[in-house]
């Protein structure tokens, strides 16, 4: 194993001391877009995220508190800013394409403005992430299509960097219909997210956090605009029209210039026998041309050679999540199943169906009511084309990822991670990946 140098263990052992929270994404209702799960299914999931104002440090939702009141009073002028700090250690035990520990830190800039609140257009609301990438991560050494740590590919998977990877404006037209366009950060409007944000408070293997099903024709940064109509605050029907270029780390330039992809999306809030449940449905389909080996952001694609290029590619997809058990005194704090279901083309689509299911939530053991848990069975079922090549021995990639989010305080999480995968490449042995994220809101 490769010995950690000093600043890293240095840096390891500071956080650790600071301790650490899981990360929402702050603009979903704002776009009329998605949420997580506990956000959606809190009756308030259309109102900012307003902190409490706690000066004790194991009650503050904030380690840097609320400024002497600054943080509340913005707040209530609209504008909210989170900056969240995610470190990870995480190896191949056994198995992948190389047995090694890799430690890196993803940093995320969250803004939030809603204009009525500023004097501005009543229903205006603006939303804005960048993000940090520092350090390495397993990504290259896990021998798997879809990543090990999806936080770590982003905005660029193989250097440090900082980028705006969400710019969004979105005006609500009235309170049940609101358009929105810019730069959109995919992976923060998904329609149904698990266990505290994308990859950085739950799992973290991207065949959990995303439908893969997606990955060939919705970038994870992409320029576009769109409609939603909104039932009770929250997004019903959404309709977003993307550019199919990849814009994590560049401008806005050639808008649409290779085609373009159309998003329809169905959400559906649901009470059965008293328990909450959000069901979702959807497609993709884009003109632009593509092959099955065309770099994707979310994937990590073997050396394959030349395929040959089509035009268009499609693909649809159903999420769920039905709390078994919920707390009558905390609307957020449940626990159920969840599923993820994808169809597409097969070519050029190199994932042709998928297949995820799990179970998660909110701890109910007495005194941990801020720890989550979650364990989670993919399935991912690459396409005819992409096994066939020729060049690559591939077959159908499957595992199961284990987590337990430990709450040190209400803005501290130590997570223990542990996922075991058969990679899609035949070659390498089934593998073994620990990990301990450990993430912080300022």
């Amino acid at each position: 194993m490769r010995s950690m140098k000093w600043w890293r263990i240095a840096c390891l052992s500071l956080a650790i001391a600071s301790g650490a929270a899981t990360v929402r994404a702050e603009s979903c209702c704002g776009l009329g877009l998605g949420c997580d799960f506990e956000q959606a299914l809190s009756s308030d999931c259309d109102a900012p995220a307003v902190p409490t104002p706690c000066e004790c440090l194991l009650c503050r939702d904030h380690l840097t508190g609320d400024w002497h009141g600054l943080r509340t009073s913005l707040a209530d002028k609209g504008v909210t800013f989170n900056l969240y700090a995610t470190q990870f250690y995480q190896g191949v035990a056994d198995g992948g394409s190389l047995q090694d520990w890799e430690y890196g830190t993803k940093l995320d800039y969250l803004m939030k403005v809603e204009g009525g609140k500023l004097g501005l257009n009543p229903g205006l609301f603006v939303d804005f992430h960048a993000e940090t990438r520092l350090g390495s991560s397993v990504n290259p050494i896990d021998g798997l299509l879809l990543p090990s740590n999806i936080a770590m590919l982003f905005p660029d998977p193989n250097r440090h960097v900082t980028s705006i990877t969400g710019l969004t404006v979105t005006q609500a037209l009235s309170e049940s219909f609101a358009v929105y366009g810019g730069k959109i950060n995919t992976l923060d409007s998904y329609g149904l997210q698990y266990f505290g944000g994308p990859g950085l408070g739950g799992f973290m293997n991207t065949a959990l956090v995303i439908n893969p099903i997606m990955a060939r024709t919705v970038p994870y940064s992409a320029a576009g605009v769109g409609a939603a109509v909104l039932r009770g605050g929250k997004p019903f029907l959404a309709l977003t029209v993307f550019d199919p270029q990849e814009r994590a780390t560049d401008g806005m330039e050639d808008l649409y210039e290779r085609g373009v992809v159309l998003v329809p999306d169905l959400t559906f809030h649901t009470t059965m026998l008293g328990l909450p449940g959000i069901y979702n449905f959807g497609g993709t389909y884009s003109n632009a041309d593509y092959t099955s080996v065309d770099p994707s952001a979310w994937l990590t694609l073997p050396s394959l050679g030349t395929l040959p290029r089509e035009t268009g590619s499609w693909g649809v997809y159903s999420n769920f999540y039905q709390a078994l058990w919920a707390d009558a005194g905390d609307a957020k704090r449940t626990w159920g199943v969840f599923g993820q279901f994808g169809l597409s083309d097969g070519n050029p689509n190199p994932i042709q169906w998928v297949a995820n299911a799990g179970i998660g939530g909110r701890s109910m053991i007495r005194g941990r009511d801020l720890d989550r848990f979650g364990a989670g069975f993919f399935y991912n079922g690459l396409s005819d084309e992409l096994k066939s090549q020729g060049v690559v021995s591939l077959q159908d990639e499957y595992g199961v990822e284990l987590f337990y989010n430990y709450a040190i305080s209400a803005a501290v999480m130590l997570t223990a991670d542990l996922q075991v995968v058969e990679p899609a490449v035949v070659n390498y042995d089934t593998a073994i990946i620990p990990g301990v994220p450990l993430q912080a809101i300022f």
